[in-house]
């Protein structure tokens, strides 16, 4: 069974992420809050209770309806990935199923954020785009995030399948390779990966919990 997370656990994993890309340059309202999946949680929850807002993203939904279904698609891939228990198998073989299970939680992760979920914060259309500024400093940080250089190289170079694993001694490493020009454009430690899927990842479970989920959105009698 795959174990469940407190909001409060939650908030540690997502704090723990934020102080491993500090490094990298990712300071923002969100990023050094305390408790920064529940400041995200209860700021979104904050945006829901606007009536103006609501009507906007039952219409946003309407039109987009692929939108929740891909985030049940991203769950249902993150779910299997999870599952995959690569420290039981031979040792001969358990580098490459360890990369697998960091891949198979990454991949969906930086796609779906490549496609409909940045669409979502993003788009001309978006619901949440005339909110974006200093009202709302938590989503609005969010959506910077997205934007964040080295994120972008990331997501753009799973989004291309431009990747590739390397390992340096005890440390392994994703470089990201911009399929144009055949270059290498971002290289990162696992951790690192791995901080940026959570982040991601943190972001889409709010969006889904607080205005994606069809329970949610009957319950607010959009």
């Amino acid at each position: 069974m795959e174990k469940s997370y407190s909001p409060l656990e939650k908030d540690k994993i997502l704090r723990d992420a934020f102080a491993k890309l500090k490094v990298r340059g990712v300071s923002s309202p969100w990023s050094t809050h305390s408790q920064p999946f529940t400041a995200l949680h209860d700021e979104c929850q904050r945006l829901m209770n606007d009536e103006t807002f609501r009507q906007a993203l039952y219409d946003y939904v309407r039109v987009h309806s692929a939108l929740p279904r891909a985030v049940q698609m991203l769950f249902t891939c993150i779910s299997m990935a999870a599952r995959a228990q690569w420290q039981d198998v031979p040792d001969e073989i358990k580098p490459i199923v360890a990369r697998g299970w960091f891949l198979g939680r990454w991949l969906p992760t930086f796609l779906i954020i490549d496609g409909p979920i940045g669409r979502f914060i993003s788009a001309d259309d978006s619901p949440l785009k005339p909110r974006f500024g200093s009202d709302w400093p938590i989503i609005t940080a969010a959506r910077d995030f997205l934007s964040e250089r080295t994120f972008r190289l990331v997501r753009n170079g799973f989004a291309h399948w431009g990747f590739d694993w390397e390992v340096v001694g005890d440390n392994s490493y994703i470089v990201a390779y911009d399929w144009e020009r055949d270059l290498p454009v971002a290289r990162l430690h696992q951790s690192e990966a791995d901080a940026y899927h959570i982040v991601a990842f943190s972001l889409v479970e709010v969006l889904n919990d607080i205005f994606l989920s069809s329970k949610r959105r009957n319950h607010d009698d959009i």
